[in-house]
């Protein structure tokens, strides 16, 4: 007779998390690197990104609070992956939403948001997210019953990934972790798994990775880059910076290429930002002083939401 569990959700959303942590042994081979590195691979999330994370967070303390009730529609500023997955929770909780997104971040992303019922304003690339920010906050006042999430300082987003993400990564290693490497985007992620671990293990290093072509945290400057979902152009309300050890910054190319060499030797189709997180990773991995470390680098999406842009260009 076999034997048999139950084992039926609600709903999606309760698959949310406990994503694998994989090693990038023949990636770290390649490189000749002297640690081990770790690749937290959020695309395993239900609607495909990290964001589930925080998305689910934001919406479900907006619905607890007095702000909310059945006139309440959500307006939202993202650069795409925070914008579907809010979306994604908006069709199953009946919110109507309207994400405000860069023209320039990949059709993928408006088109899921479309899929799941919600509207997409765009607003100018050379405004960057900030712009989208702006235009957003501009509609929430413009209409009585919106609401914006704001989740560059909404304290649910980075609350999400300590009691997540940052778990994860300690129980997966058994402790024995060194460093975590993540992109800032709102400084969510990074900032709960940082706040979180340094009080488990003071000594575990925090790295932050920002596009060389708006190193707003290394140098205070912005300016337009490829590798989406990482720098917005300002600095985050919710980004602890003094939770952070080292920052360092990497070109849109070596984004682009590091993504597709997880794809062909790792079998991680993962997108730019996570090829970004995976070259910074690898810079310290190859260091003398790391040898025998455990390095854990954020892989936050998925490459299928990069079918139209630089990271599949020559291809097909």
């Amino acid at each position: 007779m076999l034997d048999h569990v139950t084992r039926i959700y609600d709903d999606i959303t309760q698959t949310i998390g406990n994503t694998p942590l994989v090693n990038l042994k023949r990636f770290a081979a390649d490189h000749q690197a002297c640690a081990n590195l770790l690749g937290k691979v959020e695309y395993f999330n239900p609607a495909g990104s990290i964001k589930d994370r925080p998305a689910m967070a934001m919406i479900d303390a907006l619905m607890a609070s007095d702000v909310f009730s059945d006139k309440t529609e959500i307006i939202e500023a993202t650069s795409g992956n925070n914008g579907v997955a809010c979306a994604w929770i908006c069709a199953m909780r009946d919110i109507p939403i309207t994400i405000v997104i860069p023209e320039h971040m990949s059709i993928e992303r408006r088109k899921l948001i479309q899929l799941y019922g919600g509207k997409v304003v765009t607003t100018p690339k050379h405004l960057g997210t900030k712009g989208a920010i702006d235009k957003a906050k501009e509609m929430v006042a413009q209409r009585p019953h919106a609401v914006m999430l704001d989740q560059f300082a909404n304290q649910a987003n980075p609350n999400m990934h300590a009691v997540s993400t940052a778990q994860e990564i300690w129980q997966d290693t058994g402790g024995n972790v060194d460093v975590v490497v993540a992109g800032v985007g709102t400084g969510g992620t990074i900032t709960g798994i940082a706040e979180t671990l340094k009080r488990a293990n003071a000594d575990i290093e925090i790295v932050a990775v920002e596009p060389a072509s708006c190193p707003v945290l290394t140098e205070g400057r912005a300016g337009t880059h490829k590798i989406q979902g990482l720098s917005s152009g300002h600095v985050p309300d919710i980004l602890n910076t003094k939770a952070l050890d080292r920052i360092l910054t990497i070109d849109d190319d070596l984004a682009i290429h590091t993504a597709r060499q997880l794809a062909k030797r790792e079998g991680l189709p993962v997108g730019i930002s996570s090829g970004a997180v995976a070259a910074a990773a690898l810079v310290l991995a190859k260091q003398p002083e790391y040898a025998g470390k455990n390095i854990v680098c954020i892989l936050a999406d998925n490459a299928e939401r990069y079918f139209s842009t630089e990271l599949f260009a020559d291809i097909g």
